[in-house]
């Protein structure tokens, strides 16, 4: 290194330590990032070590050198790396000093300080960059339709499903969103078969994709007299409901008939043809909708019904062809298919896939904060899996 007098070291010094306007003001933006995601960030995932993987510094490094134009165009990538490079040069800049041939400690002393600060920073920003490039794939769909269906347990299973389907009515006005009844097929006994809700909200998607698959529930009915626990299913399936530009279905690949509805809803009802059957001939996929007693509502909420599960079938596909292992959610309703087990005896709800037991069982039917804490672990869940999933990719490739 080429030696500098005290009075150059002292100019640089002020120069690089406190008046670098150029780093502080590109650098203020993502003090700004780090704040906003850092302090949403699960604590697993700030973890330095990633940092020292071999295949890992090999991407971010690669990254950091050349202009991928396809990853920066992620949102905020660009700006890290932009980031990542001026702390680089600011940090090599120190590195350059000939602490060896200084005298002066106090100024070695700040100098280590500052050094340890870029780097504290750089190490930060590596790792959000490292987040900001995990693949997402959740489907950006703010408009959903939820179904429930009774499963295995008879009576019991479909008193269950109304239970299921209040308890996801109030989680919806518990989050502000918007929902109509699609359909709804009750029982005598005070149960439901079947029933369809359609959801509109911000993130409405995000936060109930984990809720599909089978609810089991363990109690002693109320019919029981001898007091056994009797164990019953409930499925739910949570469907992403497109826009009209997402699924084109044209009015000559569509059979559609009318008849009366069946079922309790007085004279009007049964005497005129209000319920509505398509049928798909494209796919094979039939719906009915018999809620309103108008057959023009009817009609609309079926095409509503239809698009949503040929959208789901096309992100099926997709997926498969991608690297998704997504399984069914619903699967054959059985008793050993479970993502989680209400059990009413012992006031437990376990999440089968958190390996987590909960209680205060009629508190969590409500739906409300109970039910939200359990959606959030399950997101973080499934963003951990991501990221550990991307990270092992990359420690592979390079």
């Amino acid at each position: 290194m080429k030696f500098l007098n005290y009075k150059n070291i002292l100019l640089m010094y002020n120069k690089t330590l406190w008046s670098n306007k150029c780093f502080y003001s590109s650098f203020s933006k993502h003090q700004y990032l780090l704040s906003r995601y850092y302090s949403s960030m699960p604590e697993h995932r700030i973890c330095s070590a990633l940092l020292n993987n071999s295949g890992v510094r090999s991407y971010l490094d690669s990254l950091i050198s050349k202009d991928y134009s396809d990853i920066m165009s992620k949102s905020n990538v660009s700006a890290l790396i932009l980031a990542i490079r001026s702390i680089r040069v600011d940090l090599q800049s120190l590195k350059e000093f000939d602490t060896e041939k200084e005298k002066d400690e106090e100024f070695i002393l700040q100098l280590q300080k500052e050094k340890e600060s870029y780097e504290k920073q750089l190490n930060k920003l590596e790792l959000e960059l490292l987040n900001s490039l995990v693949p997402n794939i959740n489907v950006d769909c703010g408009d959903i339709m939820l179904e429930i269906t009774a499963g295995v347990g008879g009576q019991e299973a479909m008193i269950f499903t109304q239970e299921l389907f209040e308890m996801y009515n109030s989680f919806v006005n518990y989050r502000g969103w918007q929902s109509e009844v699609a359909d709804y097929s009750p029982t005598d006994m005070g149960g439901i078969r079947h029933a369809c809700i359609m959801i509109s909200g911000n993130d409405c998607y995000r936060s109930l994709q984990h809720e599909g698959g089978v609810h089991r529930v363990q109690r002693v009915p109320k019919t029981e007299k001898s007091g056994r626990v009797h164990t019953s299913t409930v499925t739910v399936a949570v469907l992403p409901q497109p826009a009209e530009l997402d699924v084109v279905i044209n009015d000559r690949d569509l059979v559609i008939e009318t008849k009366r509805a069946s079922g309790a809803g007085g004279q009007h009802v049964n005497k005129t043809d209000s319920a509505v059957r398509m049928h798909h001939k494209p796919t094979g996929i039939v719906v009915e909708c018999q809620t309103d007693r108008s057959q023009i509502k009817n009609r609309k909420i079926a095409l509503q019904k239809l698009r949503a599960i040929i959208y789901q079938k096309q992100l099926d596909q997709q997926q498969l062809l991608t690297r998704s292992v997504r399984k069914q959610q619903v699967g054959s309703s059985g008793r050993s298919e479970k993502i989680r087990t209400y059990n009413f005896n012992q006031d437990r709800i376990t999440d089968h896939r958190l390996s987590k037991n909960f209680h205060n069982l009629m508190g969590f039917l409500e739906g409300r904060d109970y039910l939200d804490k359990i959606i959030n672990e399950l997101q973080e869940r499934t963003d951990e899996i991501l990221f550990r999933e991307f990270v092992e990719s990359i420690s592979q490739k390079n």
